[in-house]
């Protein structure tokens, strides 16, 4: 898997280009570069968990990015269009599900 991750339908596992399950699992990584805030999002299936934190990570790694955390949620599967609902915090925006893991980045 590279970064960045590939256009995919938002309904399958975003960790492999090949996967179609639906995704269980949300990473996000929030971060500062100097001054400018980075948030990157992915979702991936549970086969692809793994795949994805440690990608995620490398890439931050990569663009010397040690200040933030990759948060990880369990999510339920993606629902229609029609019933999907808004999230009561606008800094959550996206985030639906439980968090399962925080990580913290480091040098």
């Amino acid at each position: 898997m590279t970064w960045p991750l590939p256009g995919m339908s938002p309904r399958v596992c975003q960790a492999d280009g090949i996967c179609e399950r639906p995704p269980r699992f949300q990473a996000r990584l929030e971060a500062v570069n100097g001054t400018q805030p980075v948030r990157k999002d992915a979702e991936a299936c549970a086969g692809h968990l793994t795949e994805l934190v440690r990608v995620l990570t490398a890439w931050a790694r990569d663009h010397d990015l040690t200040e933030g955390e990759l948060t990880v949620l369990a999510i339920d599967p993606p629902l229609s269009d029609s019933c999907r609902l808004a999230p009561a915090d606008p800094d959550r925006l996206g985030m639906r599900g439980f968090v399962f893991s925080t990580i913290r980045l480091t040098e």
